[in-house]
């Protein structure tokens, strides 16, 4: 027996965050990444745009990469598809969530809910959508702070995107329709200034002594456990899988990722011999003081790149989350 949730919020935890006034709401139509959307898959206009690396709305920054050659692109993207429909042509249509829209926000900033404490979705509002497959990297979607700052984790709200929906339902020519045992889990990481990782698991799908419970609605997740964090990044994992990795396609949605000031810095160092370090992502220019040396190092602790430059370029590294570090200061940045 299939077993559809629209599921039945935490929306107490949600309204409670809410109501504090310093809550910063992810709100894409806030954005300063212009977001223009495809009329037929409503997919964003940069989504195989290899120079659009990121999605920044008020201090979220979200990695976006592309080969647009190959019509490829992992991380995140944006969409104001509202049609979940089943279709054959799952890449083209690829960019659509279960629930029909993006969550709706009252005035004050607080997530609109109906009658039966569900979030309102219109298809007026614009949602993130990831292809979070690990073949892509260590941190295959990956979010950090635009503003150099650490905050506190509150909350999110996720979605099932309905490419692996109706895979785990049906199935296709790569992955086969759920049976007992499998699932379909979102972990979500959060990275604090100190680089110490929490991480929470959230179910998307799962078959259980012959039910399969299913999310097709905005599933909100408390996120308060992972503290302050000035990364969080997120992955998929199915049990369908083969070798070379998930067969399900791995891609979730992602709406009012909520967080709140602590006045934290990112830089997880002070004394002495620190120097100021500041990245100008206009001219993707890292300036580092009087330090006189620099290194550049991936989410996964390589080195990728070092200077003895005081002022340097690191517009030849693909768009990602890199930690600078000079002398006994880091600084972690979105290219």
């Amino acid at each position: 027996m299939n077993r559809i949730i629209i599921p039945a919020l935490s929306v107490a935890c949600a309204l409670i965050a809410n109501a504090q006034s310093d809550i910063i709401t992810l709100d894409l139509t806030k954005a300063t990444t212009e977001l223009k959307f495809d009329a037929e898959t409503g997919a964003w206009a940069g989504t195989y745009d290899d120079d659009a690396q990121s999605i920044d709305s008020q201090c979220f920054s979200f990695v976006h990469n592309s080969m647009g050659e190959y019509k490829t692109w992992w991380g995140f993207t944006a969409s104001n598809s509202a049609d979940n429909t089943r279709r054959d042509d799952t890449i083209k249509f690829q960019f659509s969530n279960m629930a029909k829209g993006g969550i709706c926000l009252n005035d004050d900033g607080t997530v609109m809910t109906d009658e039966n404490g569900m979030p309102v979705v219109s298809a007026d509002v614009p949602y993130l959508v990831s292809y979070a497959n690990k073949y892509y990297g260590q941190h295959p979607a990956d979010m950090a702070f635009n503003d150099g700052k650490a905050y506190e984790a509150i909350g999110v709200y996720v979605n099932l995107n309905s490419y692996p929906y109706y895979c785990i339902e049906y199935g296709d020519a790569f992955a086969r329709a759920f049976h007992n045992g499998d699932r379909f889990t979102l972990t979500i990481h959060g990275i604090a200034p100190d680089n110490s990782e929490k991480a929470i698991d959230v179910d998307l799908a799962s078959y259980t002594n012959g039910d399969l419970t299913i999310n097709r609605g905005w599933k909100y997740v408390d996120l308060t456990s992972l503290g302050v964090v000035n990364e969080i990044y997120f992955s998929l994992v199915s049990t369908d899988a083969a070798a070379w990795g998930d067969n399900t396609p791995d891609y979730f949605c992602l709406d009012k990722l909520m967080v709140k000031p602590t006045g934290t810095s990112a830089i997880s160092s002070v004394n002495p011999d620190d120097t100021t370090i500041t990245y100008d992502r206009a001219s993707r220019t890292v300036s580092i003081g009087n330090a006189g040396f620099a290194a550049v190092y991936d989410t996964a602790g390589q080195r990728v790149m070092a200077s003895d430059s005081n002022t340097f370029s690191i517009a030849s590294l693909s768009a990602g989350v890199y930690i600078i570090k000079a002398r006994n200061s880091n600084l972690k940045i979105v290219k």
